[in-house]
């Protein structure tokens, strides 16, 4: 066609656009709203991916490089960026030119300073830049919690940009300090408050706000240089808590300034510097990275490097696949639309075949209404993402933790979305305008339409393509090929499920005959205009498969989560674990427990928990002698040699660490059917260890037993177990272990037998429990290990179940003063995260449905005008108006929720498949016992009876709510 056509057919669409307001926005919107959310992600993600100068400052601040010693002497290899890789290497002599010899390396080696001055270029100035450290608690206005601190001089200037400055000013006078802004949060403090180092009668005054741009989350304090450890040092019960990690280890860091007009810090002086044992993170060098050729990592590593960013295989087929569907879903909902607007014009065409136009003219105009539709809706989206991009960067920046660079905006990427959007358009146009060509004239004059039966072509290749696909998903789950396969099967099954839609609202519509007339009507008008009704199936099918299969295999990844979850303690118990400080008498424990009580009035029943040792130095204080001479070892239970899993046990040994790799998940399976000593125990003794000593009040606090018989065989010096398989003749086995004192010495051993007695423990939280009289008895010693509340429900702490975050640091604080190591911890059990995801699928696919549904609708009341206005005609109430358009947004919803449901189940059950042929085995090195993780097909009723019945009812009442049901139009011409 020449130009002047293509111009013509633009201006009738043009016009027609505005002529029928209505379809053209809807039209508009629908893809305007893919590419909104295309746009916000793209500017997101740009915005997110910072520049080699942002990366820079905010790891060296303002200063030229920072420099950090890993092995001291020995030469190293490293990436432009050390955090993308470095490694030792003997190399590197032949790559740098200045490279030291190895009696250079060796001198400067002896200290730091010595080392630092042989390998930095000449001038260069050092500030040291300490790592966070932990230990110490700081008081806030709840109690006490433990945040990161250091010492750093945020008023260098080689440290600008390493901090930002929300509130206040710069710490600049004694015993003042800057907090982040998380911790504050945290903590309930502000600007202008104190906080105090723990076991030290000094507070600090918080005169700033700060935060580090790239850790948004992080709760720290930042102290001028020699005063917060000074102070902590001074304290020597503080130093003992922390065991000497007040003061950052190691050589530490340091930022780099050199001399002006030095050029910044080269690739040939990082080089050398590597020579001494030092890596030099350069911002010259991040700014202007060395060739490939000049990096020694990356002859030596080149496989690394090769494998280094960008976006994995499976992201990029999955994000493919999403934005395919996408677009899948506004060419289904749209065509549409562009049908029902050339049948309501084919006067119009008709008129441009009557003055000579031929059938590439009608496409043309068809398909510029695409193309002038697609780009002002790609246009508008593009607006909205970006805006919608800068209103959320803030919560976007919270929720990742990161600032962003700055706004950035692709001109390609935007440009490249735009042509999407008209592409867009134009498909959905296209098989409307090939339909309006084949019109012949004098129907068209006539505005007569006629309905064809689906082609039988059609659904043969569509139920081909649903095999295919269902065929790879399986063939891809069953060879271990992973998601990736699955995937791709899936969405092929999926649109040949598409192709078939036609020829099953056809067959809904012949079952509508023994329905109430609503139903019936609207059933048979979905039948009867497959056009504008099976595309909307097709849109409800897609999302909802989509929404179900991440639902099922969700749900099946919560159940196996659920599964091997082990608590440490019964749910809502409030557990105090006590220091592993020599407390004979108890003294501390118990000052420890009637603090936690005296704040949290409220708990339930205590039952004190006693940890088991053996050697007698482990009963006596360590001050004043050397710690490793004193000989305290372990107790533990002996499972008989018959009990152990003997199929594993010979290869178990072989691997100390139980790495899993010497069975197959195949095999693993196979035994834990076969043979019940391979399954690994159900215990969790994460607070107090496998063997604890205590009364009956542990038997009910810590395992959950209440058992009378039980009770009465603990008094009477039994052993109380938790898993039969240590349980030989009514005798257990404990096995004590005394630790060497040298390294070339070997552990001594013995054993005791005493009577013991299986337990059917609710939280299997130990391996056995025993009295401390009959411990006492087996030459095992007992000290305080901790207490255990139960839920109560006191109205000042609402229970140990209800104990609040403030409430914990209060308690913490209390325990804390009585000058022990105490902690507080409540046992929350499971907790799953997939109920928030649930409800944003349900939302989504729920959305998408009732729009396509909604769309589908609107197009009836729009194509099927002179039908309701015949049913006026003939003394129809104005209800069944409204009553029809509920039945056809309703119908439409429930077939594609049905088809969906059922076509998102098969992808959700290859996954699961995928998933267990990936599993790998855990084997214990010891028992020889085995973990394999769990990957059950779990169907996630509740949300599957929501989408089905659920769906359908909104669609019904949303559709009836909106229709008008006193509208006629002008009488119709006879």
């Amino acid at each position: 066609m020449r130009p002047a056509a293509w111009r013509a057919a633009l201006r009738i669409a043009r016009r027609d656009a505005l002529r029928s307001r209505g379809r053209s926005a809807l039209v508009a919107v629908m893809i305007a709203l893919p590419v909104l959310g295309a746009s916000a992600a793209d500017v997101t993600a740009r915005s997110s991916h910072l520049s080699a100068a942002t990366v820079a400052t905010r790891q060296m601040g303002a200063a030229d490089a920072l420099v950090s010693i890993s092995d001291p002497g020995h030469p190293i290899e490293q990436q432009p960026n050390p955090g993308d890789g470095s490694e030792e290497s003997g190399r590197l002599t032949a790559m740098a030119p200045y490279t030291p010899s190895a009696a250079a390396r060796s001198a400067a080696a002896a200290s730091p300073e010595r080392l630092l001055k042989a390998a930095l270029p000449a001038g260069s100035r050092l500030t040291p830049l300490p790592e966070e450290t932990t230990g110490i608690p700081f008081t806030t206005r709840y109690g006490v919690t433990s945040p990161g601190y250091r010492e750093l001089d945020l008023r260098s200037p080689a440290t600008r940009g390493l901090v930002t400055m929300r509130q206040g000013s710069w710490p600049d006078r004694p015993y003042e300090i800057a907090a982040t802004t998380a911790f504050l949060k945290s903590a309930g403090l502000r600007v202008g408050d104190t906080t105090t180092p723990l076991g030290t009668d000094r507070p600090y005054r918080i005169t700033a706000a700060v935060e580090y741009p790239g850790l948004l989350a992080d709760r720290a304090l930042i102290a001028r240089p020699g005063e917060l450890y000074s102070v902590l040092a001074r304290s020597t019960s503080v130093m003992a808590d922390v065991e000497g990690s007040a003061r950052p280890t190691g050589d530490g860091s340091w930022l780099v300034r050199l001399p002006s007009g030095s050029g910044g810090f080269s690739w040939p002086q990082v080089l050398r510097a590597n020579g001494y044992g030092v890596e030099v993170t350069s911002r010259a060098v991040l700014l202007d990275p060395p060739a490939a050729d000049r990096i020694p990592y990356h002859l030596d590593f080149h496989d690394r490097a090769s494998r280094g960013g960008g976006i994995s295989s499976t992201a990029a087929i999955a994000l493919s696949t999403a934005v395919a569907m996408a677009l899948l879903e506004v060419v289904l909902l749209a065509g549409p639309a562009f049908a029902v607007g050339a049948r309501r014009n084919r006067r119009q065409l008709g008129l441009v075949a009557v003055a000579g136009g031929d059938r590439r003219h009608i496409r043309a105009v068809v398909l510029a209404g695409g193309a002038v539709l697609g780009g002002a809706g790609a246009l508008v989206g593009l607006g909205l993402g970006i805006v919608a991009a800068a209103v959320l960067r803030g919560p976007l920046e919270q929720y990742s933790g990161s600032r962003f660079g700055g706004l950035t905006l692709a001109p390609l990427d935007l440009a490249a979305l735009v042509v999407l959007g008209v592409l867009t358009g134009l498909a959905a146009a296209l098989v409307p305008a090939v339909q309006a060509s084949r019109q012949s004239v004098t129907a068209a004059l006539g505005q007569r339409g006629s309905v064809r039966a689906p082609s039988r072509a059609l659904l043969v290749c569509g139920l081909a393509v649903v095999l295919l696909g269902a065929a790879g998903a399986v063939f891809g789950a069953a060879t271990g090929h992973g998601s990736t396969a699955v995937g791709a099967g899936s969405v092929l099954a999926e649109l040949g499920l598409v192709a078939c839609t036609p020829h099953l609202v056809l067959l809904a519509g012949r079952v509508a005959g023994r329905l109430p007339l609503g139903p019936r009507l609207a059933l048979r008008d979905a039948a009867r205009n497959r056009g504008r009704t099976a595309p909307a199936v097709a849109a409800v099918t897609a999302a909802v498969a989509g929404a179900v299969a991440i639902l099922t295999y969700q749900a099946g990844q919560d159940a196996a989560q659920r599964a091997e979850y082990r608590a440490g303690a019964p749910a809502g118990a409030l557990v105090l674990q006590l220091g592993e400080a020599p407390d004979p008498q108890g003294r501390a424990a118990a000052a420890e427990r009637a603090a936690t009580a005296a704040v949290l009035p409220g708990l339930g029943s205590r039952a004190d928990v006693y940890r088991t040792y053996y050697g007698a130095d482990c009963a006596v204080s360590a001050k004043g002698s050397d710690a490793d001479t004193r000989r305290c070892g372990s107790v533990q239970l002996r499972m008989p040699a018959d009990r152990l899993c003997r199929d594993t046990t010979p290869k178990a040994a072989l691997d100390p660490y139980g790495s899993g790799a010497e069975i197959s998940a195949t095999e693993a399976r196979r035994l834990l059917r076969t043979d019940p000593r391979c399954r690994a125990a159900e215990v969790n003794s994460m607070y107090f260890g496998d063997v604890v000593a205590g009364d009956a009040d542990v038997l009910r606090n810590l395992l959950g037993v209440d058992d009378a018989a039980a009770e009465r065989r603990l008094a009477q010096g039994a052993v109380l177990v938790t898993d039969p398989r240590y349980v030989e003749d009514g005798r257990v086995t404990l096995l004590r272990t005394l630790d060497p004192v040298g390294e070339d010495q070997k552990p001594e051993t013995s054993t005791v037998s005493l009577p013991a007695v299986v337990v059917d423990a609710k939280v299997p939280s130990a391996q056995a429990v025993l009295s401390v009289r009959a411990a006492r008895a087996a030459g095992v010693g007992t000290s305080p290990a901790g207490s255990i509340w139960l839920p109560g429900a006191g109205p000042e702490a609402g229970g140990a179940g209800g104990v609040t975050s403030a409430q914990l640091q209060a308690a913490t604080a209390a325990v804390a003063k009585q000058g022990g190591s105490g902690s507080l911890t409540v046992e929350s059990g499971y907790r799953s995260d997939s109920g928030v995801v649930a409800l944003m699928l349900l939302i989504i696919a729920s959305a998408v449905a009732v729009a396509a549904a909604g769309v589908a609708t609107g197009l009836s009341a729009a194509d099927s005008q002179r039908d309701l206005d015949t049913l006026s005609a003939v003394g129809a109430a104005p209800r069944i108006r409204r009553t029809l358009s509920g039945f056809q947004c309703a119908a439409v919803a429930a077939i594609g929720v049905l088809l969906g449901t059922l076509a998102g189940v098969v992808p959700a059950a290859g996954l699961v498949k995928a998933d267990q042929a990936a599993e790998r085995p855990w084997v214990d090195a010891v028992t020889g016992d085995i973990s394999l993780a769990a990957h059950p097909l779990v169907v996630p009723w509740p949300e599957l009876g929501a989408l089905l019945l659920g769906l359908p009812a909104l669609a019904w009442v949303l559709a009836a709510a909106l229709t008008r049901s006193n509208r006629l139009t002008r009488r119709m011409s006879v």
